[in-house]
């Protein structure tokens, strides 16, 4: 809604009862993705959050003893990576829109899945195809 908003969110989401002690990744997005896939939470990392203006570090926080990540005789003191992965207010404006794959496109992916030697079911697509 105004400049800092988006990376103050994931702060105060970071003090919170249910993150404070054990949650070490905190992202912010916009509206247009969905938080619970994270498909659509690593795009929207990749193509809006830059990494030297939007991740923060909170140092020296509490954490749950259990964290493997963390030498037994510090692990009451851990981090937390806050990242704001939306698209920068500046830019609200004049921002591009999302891009869609084209219906033939995919269909021509989709023969050749196999061929391609990529293990797994290729992917369906979560928005409309441009025609």
């Amino acid at each position: 809604m105004y400049p800092g908003h988006a990376s103050q969110v994931p702060a105060l989401a970071a003090q919170c009862p249910a993150s404070a002690y054990c949650t070490k990744w905190i992202i912010a997005v916009d509206d247009d993705v969905d938080p619970t896939d994270i498909d659509e939470v690593m795009w929207a990392m990749t193509t809006r959050a830059n990494s030297s203006d939007d991740i923060d570090i909170l140092r020296n926080t509490r954490t749950d003893r259990n964290d493997q990540s963390l030498a037994p005789d510090v692990r009451r003191y851990g981090s937390k990576a806050l990242i704001n992965a939306c698209t920068p207010h500046k830019y609200l404006s004049v921002s591009p829109q999302r891009t869609f794959l084209r219906r033939a496109t995919y269909d021509r992916v989709i023969e050749r899945w196999p061929e391609l030697g990529i293990l797994g079911r290729a992917p369906v697509p979560i928005n409309s195809y441009k025609e």
